[in-house]
C-alpha cells in the first residue's frame, strides 16, 4: 500500500521562519559549501529554522521540501515500534527468545527481542539475496544464510532486524507495510512511499560522487524490508519521530523501554543515543539520510541526502546540531 498524500508536504508552512536569521545564513552556508544535495530541516525551540532542498533530484529538477528519499536504516525505528506495539499488545516480551519463532537459527535459545533490537545477539548474515525475493522468501533465505557468535557483543548486523520482521509478520498475519498501517500508522498520519516508484517525479534518484545514477535494481529494496525500503519526505521523517518521543504512538513509558540501551550497546530500537541526543543514519545505494533530536524533538535536524558531499550527511548532521544548540562540536563519527 502507497500513501498519496506525500505529495503535498506543506508541513513547513505551518510555522513562521525568518530567513534572516544569523542562524539560518550560517546553516544554508555550510550545506552549500559540503555541496549537499537533499533536503535540509533544522528545527529549533520547536519552530523550523530550515525547511529547503539543495541539488538535483534528477537530470532535470531540484530537491525541494517534498521530495522523497530512501530512508535506509532509519526504518529499523519502524520495525522496532511495530515490535514494542506487539509487546504492549502481549503478543511479546523484551525477554522472548528468538527459538520460540526460529529455533533453527545457531544460538537461538540465548537470543532475546532486546538483544535483537540492540544488535547485541552475536547474529551475522553470511550473504545477502542478489534477486527479488517475497516477505516470505526474504526470511527463508536469511534463516539459511545466518551465523552466530555469543562472543562477539555488539555488532551491527541487519540481519536481527530481517529476522524480527519474519517475527511481526507471524504474529499479525499480515505483510509488513499492512502490519505497519496496523501498529503504527492506523490513521495513515505518517507519509510513506513503501517501496520506489522511480517513474513518480517527486522521487530523488541517487547519483554517485561522480554524477553517475545508481541502477537502483527494485531487488535491492526487496530485500531491505523493515530495513530500508520505505522513503519519505524530510517533513514527513520528523513528523514520525516527532510522534513516538513525545509518546503519540506510543506511551512515553513504553517509549523509554523501547530505547533503554545495554552495557554493550549505545544503540537500540533504530537510533544511536545518549543523555543530549538521539541520532539515526543511513546509507543505501547513493541515499545517505540522518537525523539528530533532543528529548522532545524540539531541536532536530535532518539531512536526507542523494548524493555524496565533501562529507558524509551525518559528520554534517552533527556540525549544525552542534550550531544550533551552541554546544561543541559532537564528534566525527563517519556512521
Amino acid at each position: 500500500m502507497v500513501h498519496d498524500t506525500y505529495l503535498n508536504d506543506m508541513w513547513a508552512t505551518h510555522y513562521t521562519i525568518n530567513p534572516h536569521s544569523d542562524l539560518i545564513a550560517n546553516v544554508d552556508y555550510m550545506l552549500k559549501d559540503n555541496k549537499f544535495s537533499g533536503t535540509a530541516l533544522v528545527v529549533k525551540d520547536h519552530q523550523v529554522l530550515l525547511h529547503k532542498g539543495y541539488g538535483k533530484s534528477d537530470d532535470r529538477s531540484s530537491n525541494s521540501v517534498n521530495t522523497l528519499y530512501n530512508i535506509a536504516s532509519i526504518e529499523k525505528s519502524m520495525t522496532s515500534v511495530m515490535v514494542a506495539k506487539l509487546i504492549q499488545e502481549g503478543e511479546l516480551t523484551y525477554a522472548t527468545r528468538l527459538s520460540k519463532f526460529y529455533p533453527e537459527v545457531p544460538n537461538a535459545k540465548n537470543i532475546s527481542i532486546r538483544n535483537m533490537l540492540t544488535m547485541t545477539s552475536g547474529l551475522a548474515t553470511i550473504k545477502d539475496p542478489s534477486s527479488s525475493l517475497t516477505e516470505q522468501q526474504l526470511t527463508k533465505f536469511y534463516l539459511k544464510n545466518v551465523e552466530a557468535d555469543p562472543r562477539k557483543g555488539w555488532n551491527y548486523d541487519a540481519i536481527n532486524f530481517h529476522l524480527l520482521v519474519g517475527i511481526i509478520t507471524k504474529i499479525t498475519h499480515k505483510n509488513y507495510i499492512q502490519s505497519f498501517n496496523r501498529l503504527v500508522n492506523p490513521k495513515g498520519k505518517f507519509e510513506v512511499m513503501e517501496m520506489p516508484n522511480f517513474n513518480n517525479s517527486n522521487i530523488a534518484l541517487s547519483f554517485k560522487k561522480n554524477g553517475r545514477k545508481y541502477s537502483n535494481a527494485q531487488y535491492i529494496y526487496t530485500s531491505e524490508v523493515g530495513t530500508g525500503s520505505f522513503f519519505m519526505t524530510a517533513g514527513g521523517l520528523f513528523r514520525y519521530f516527532e510522534a513516538l518521543i513525545n509518546g503519540k504512538i506510543l506511551p512515553k513509558r513504553s517509549v523509554k523501554t523501547l530505547l533503554e540501551t545495554t552495557k554493550d550497546s549505545v544503540y537500540t530500537a533504530g537510533v544511536y543515543q545518549n543523555k543530549l541526543y538521539y541520532r539515526g543514519h543511513g546509507i543505501l545505494q547513493g541515499y545517505e539520510p540522518s537525523i539528530m533530536f533532543n528529548q522532545t524533538a524540539g531541536n532536530t535536524v535532518i539531512l536526507l541526502g542523494n548524493r555524496k558531499g565533501a562529507k558524509t550527511t551525518m559528520k554534517l548532521t552533527n556540525s549544525i546540531y552542534a550550531l544550533i544548540n551552541q554546544t561543541p562540536y559532537l564528534g566525527g563519527n563517519s556512521y
